[in-house]
């Protein structure tokens, strides 16, 4: 319960005279009570969210034909079935995407997969969190997620991977755990995965984890940018194009989510982007967290004020 992504939330509720009942200490599920309302809470995701419209939006290929079939764009993505269907897929696409249907934080994904021993590796890798995995058309472009509360734009931000700078004396390996270190003081969970797709980016630059990078060198040690596998977010609220918030205005309509959280690749040069997720339970956390939690308790508790 004392995680940043609980604590986001219940201090400004408390800051606007909200009751929080908490309860399970073990984990992040409580209740914000005013006198005439009470909404019950797992982080961010209410129960003013039901579960068809939950599994919906957070099953990646759910979500993904959902969207398909409203004529927004999407990457071309299949479920896994067998081995022949998806190398045939990676042939067809040459870069693809591998990840587990469910999961949330960069869990189990791959990023650029290229060949067949990469794909059969990165379906060992993605089975091991579930059975279920989406084979997905690799699209280029910056991760930009937008946030909307009442089917309204609030937020933005940009998501970049992880990356580490080199002192001319420590390797890749001591620079990702010291990262670690300074930023799990914060949050726990933003972590730089020292694991096989962390060793598969490294490879690709030529690298290994042994390796001494030079002083002020920089070096990104990951291809998922999510924030749980050390990457990092730059609020950018007021950079977004005007397209693009109504796009993810419709989105969220489409959903009728009372939050969501709607993750674009943005190819910019060519004047294109693709809609790789969406995510019903997102979470309010720093950096914009400050702003979306104002946003979310007037949708959840209207009339109550704001603190000064």
């Amino acid at each position: 319960m004392n995680s940043v992504y609980t604590t986001t939330i219940t201090r400004a509720a408390r800051a606007r005279g909200l009751r929080v009942v908490v309860l399970d200490p073990s984990q992040p599920i409580f209740e914000l009570r005013s006198r005439r309302n009470m909404v019950r809470c797992y982080n961010a995701l209410t129960d003013r969210v039901g579960a068809a419209t939950f599994f919906l939006a957070n099953h990646k290929h759910a979500a993904n034909q959902f969207l398909h079939r409203h004529g927004f764009p999407v990457p071309a993505q299949i479920k896994f079935s067998d081995l022949a269907t998806a190398e045939r897929f990676l042939t067809r696409h040459k870069r693809i995407v591998v990840k587990p249907c469910m999961q949330w934080g960069g869990r189990g994904v791959a990023v650029d997969v290229r060949t067949p021993a990469e794909l059969r590796a990165a379906l060992r890798h993605a089975r091991q969190f579930e059975d279920e995995v989406v084979l997905e058309q690799c699209v280029g472009g910056e991760d930009q997620r937008l946030i909307l509360v009442g089917g309204h734009y609030v937020a933005a931000i940009r998501r970049t991977p992880a990356t580490v700078t080199g002192d001319g004396r420590r390797t890749l390996a001591q620079l990702i755990r010291q990262q670690n270190r300074h930023a799990c003081a914060a949050d726990a969970s933003h972590r730089i995965p020292l694991d096989a797709e962390t060793r598969r980016q490294l490879a690709r630059l030529g690298r290994r984890l042994a390796d001494v990078p030079r002083a002020g060198e920089r070096v990104q040690v990951r291809l998922t940018s999510n924030y749980h596998t050390g990457g990092d977010a730059a609020v950018i609220t007021n950079e977004i194009a005007p397209k693009l918030r109504r796009v993810a205005a419709r989105v969220a309509k489409l959903f009728a989510l009372p939050i969501v959280g709607i993750d674009f690749l943005v190819d910019a040069r060519r004047k294109k982007f693709w809609i790789i997720e969406v995510s019903p339970d997102l979470a309010i956390s720093p950096p914009e967290g400050e702003i979306v939690v104002e946003y979310f308790l007037d949708e959840l508790f209207p009339g109550t004020a704001r603190p000064r």
